[in-house]
């Protein structure tokens, strides 16, 4: 049974709040007689606001209900001094306040519409929207069927915990979604909701794990790869490497960075050289074409015969020899003499070779750097593509995430890291490896990935791959979710292209303006309440989500590690506590009564035998030693020693 069929009767008379007085072409004013009162009006358990900023409101309007949210309330000006303290009785207040409309809801057919199709009358009923009523709308969708089976548990409405709010994937992603948010408004945590929810049915998402923090999801759907020397977190992550031959030439460029007009140039082609040289060893001596007074009609004739190869994109030559094919290019054109020349070999070395030794030197760095042995040290570990490949082919798993944390920023290696992954994400869409099984992929810090041009003038690189996916991988079978914390930083045209929006709280003007200008459904004065909303509180906008509403978004059951550091932790000072002294620890009082030998308790749950204190905590008695933790007013403190010589224990702070 569709349980968003039928909404609950909006124009109940418990929740009147007030009346039309003024139309405008967007919104209206109205009495708001109960705005003035104090205390809160409960009905069947549920809390009516009675014209607060930020209420979902339904205007009668014959066969009609108009869904609102109030924008403003104010007292009249005559009024705007009564409501100081007074002896006295309390004087009767007349609020008015303005509602923003939002769309129209059609009470006999169910139906919504976004917008409106007919405005109310003056002297039209205003009443406060019952939660399941803002539950329906949202997770009804217009014009198309819902199926019921398949829905992503979200949220709740921020002022009602029990009511939920469930939207099916395809009002999330179909149209693809970002997730928006300053740090600190839960842009983590609605990612992780968003995948753990995805886990519970057949899906398919990649999660591109730019900071490692969500090495917390944990369940048996899930996979987990690293790339990058680093700690694998969990420990249970296969790690996996991007090696340099699946990179374009282009994406070599990006990392090595060419300058000037002779870098470029020489760059290019050693790279054709060392290709040639895979493919025709006879013409290397020691993987390096040396061209220097060599003919060249051996090289132009192999050249000939794999053009195709040679001109490909994929870099599939030894980069180990790149350094000196760059310096072997390094030739005069011609043999011979200036009078006599020779153009059937290449010269002498030419004065070239001066102008491409920072350029040699850049390329000896970047390819012996440890940090990018993923890259240009493949040891065998499993490639991303094949990763990718074994995911999809794995019924028993919905989610592959990628660790880049290990992978540096220097020379644009994680950026283009990352753009090679969305290209071979899109090359596979574009052979519908993805159109009977849709694949869904979550960019976290995508402000890292798009919109991204490296290099110089001479030499720009363009990192699109993402951008592409937001404008044809829909129709491809894959979808785009990316999160950020700087809506700036995003394109227009890419950010225009999401479907959906999950914003937390923006405190930067720009990135507002940006929300503004990607969305339709939201304007100014929506986009005013998102600076103040608190911790894991959001507003949903959609194509498929007729109004945007305010929600508060479910505690995932892994929570992402996205904490920094606790300062009071680590600034401070370890404690020294002497036996028969009683000690307070934030503000809670501990005695240490005697040191001796005996058992005590680690944090893991083993017992250890030696040395301990028995610490009396109120009418607790605890026997704690070294490495022992101890809760004091949800401050965590570990014993660092115990001297039985001096009869004293030094404790420090860890939690």
């Amino acid at each position: 049974m569709n349980t968003t069929a039928r909404p609950p009767y909006p124009f109940e008379n418990e929740r009147y709040i007030g009346t039309v007085t003024q139309v405008g072409p967007s919104s209206v004013r109205a009495n708001l007689p109960l705005a003035g009162r104090s205390g809160n009006k409960l009905h069947h358990g549920h809390r009516v606001a009675g014209g607060e900023v930020g209420e979902f409101v339904l205007i009668a309007c014959d066969e009609l209900a108009l869904f609102g949210r109030v924008l403003e309330v104010r007292l009249p000006e005559r009024e705007r001094l009564s409501v100081e303290p007074d002896l006295g009785d309390q004087p009767e207040l007349h609020p008015v306040g303005v509602i923003q409309l939002l769309a129209t809801v059609d009470i006999s057919s169910h139906s919504i519409q976004p917008g409106l199709s007919r405005y109310p009358r003056l002297g039209s009923r205003i009443y406060s929207a019952h939660p399941d009523f803002v539950r329906w709308l949202a997770s009804a969708r217009y014009q198309e069927n819902r199926h019921d089976e398949v829905v992503i548990d979200l949220a709740s409405l921020p002022d009602a915990a029990d009511i939920g709010i469930s939207l099916s994937p395809q009002q999330l992603f179909g149209r693809h979604c970002a997730v928006l948010g300053a740090t600190g408004g839960g842009k983590s945590w609605t990612v992780a909701r968003l995948a753990e929810q995805a886990m519970r049915y057949r899906s398919k998402v990649i999660l591109l794990d730019a900071t490692g923090e969500f090495y917390t999801l944990n369940s048996p759907r899930v996979k987990h790869c690293s790339v990058g020397q680093g700690q694998l977190r969990p420990s249970t992550a296969t790690p996996v490497e991007f090696p340099y031959t699946l990179l374009t030439e282009i994406d070599l460029f990006g990392i090595f960075s060419p300058s000037g007009q002779s870098q470029g140039p020489k760059l290019r082609e050693a790279i054709k050289s060392l290709k040639l040289a895979r493919l025709k060893p006879a013409l290397a001596t020691a993987g390096v074409v040396i061209k220097a007074q060599k003919p060249k009609k051996p090289f132009f004739d192999a050249y000939e015969e794999h053009l195709t190869v040679i001109e490909g994109p994929h870099a599939d030559f030894d980069i180990r020899c790149l350094s000196k094919q760059v310096e072997s290019e390094c030739v005069f054109p011609s043999g011979g003499n200036f009078r006599e020349p020779d153009y059937s070999k290449w010269g002498d070395p030419s004065q070239e070779r001066t102008y491409c030794v920072s350029l040699q030197m850049r390329i000896e760095n970047i390819v012996q750097s440890s940090s990018l042995a993923c890259v240009f040290a493949p040891t065998g570990h499993q490639t991303i593509p094949s990763a990718i490949d074994s995911f999809l082919d794995d019924d028993s798993c919905s989610i592959l995430r990628v660790s880049l944390q290990h992978v540096p920023f220097a020379h644009n290696a994680r950026e283009i890291v990352a753009n090679a992954i969305g290209r071979c994400l899109l090359e596979k869409a574009r052979q519908e490896r993805f159109k009977e099984c849709p694949v869904i992929v979550i960019v976290d810090e995508a402000h890292q990935f798009l919109n991204k041009s490296i290099g110089d003038e001479a030499f720009r690189v363009h990192l699109d791959a993402f951008g592409l996916i937001a404008k044809e991988g829909r129709k491809h079978g894959l979808n785009i979710c990316i999160a950020t914390q700087r809506p700036r930083d995003i394109p227009d045209d890419v950010l225009s292209q999401m479907g959906t929006l999950i914003v937390h709280r923006l405190i930067n003007d720009v990135d507002r303006r940006v929300v503004e200008r990607a969305s339709g459904e939201i304007d100014r004065s929506a986009a005013a309440f998102l600076p103040t909303l608190g911790p894991g509180e959001a507003i949903v906008i959609g194509v498929d989500i007729p109004v945007p509403l305010s929600i508060r978004i479910h505690q995932p059951s892994h929570k992402p590690d996205s904490t920094g550091p606790l300062y009071e932790v680590y600034w401070t000072q370890p404690i020294t506590v002497a036996v028969a002294v009683e000690q307070r620890i934030n503000g809670e009082s501990v005695r240490l009564e005697e040191i001796r030998e005996g058992e005590y308790s680690l944090p893991d749950g083993t017992q250890q035998v030696g040395v301990c204190g028995v610490f009396r905590h109120g009418e607790t008695v605890l026997r704690l030693g070294e490495g022992s933790l101890i809760d004091l007013k949800r401050a965590m403190w570990e014993v660092v020693s115990v001297d039985s010589d001096a009869q004293t224990c030094v404790m420090r702070r860890v939690g």
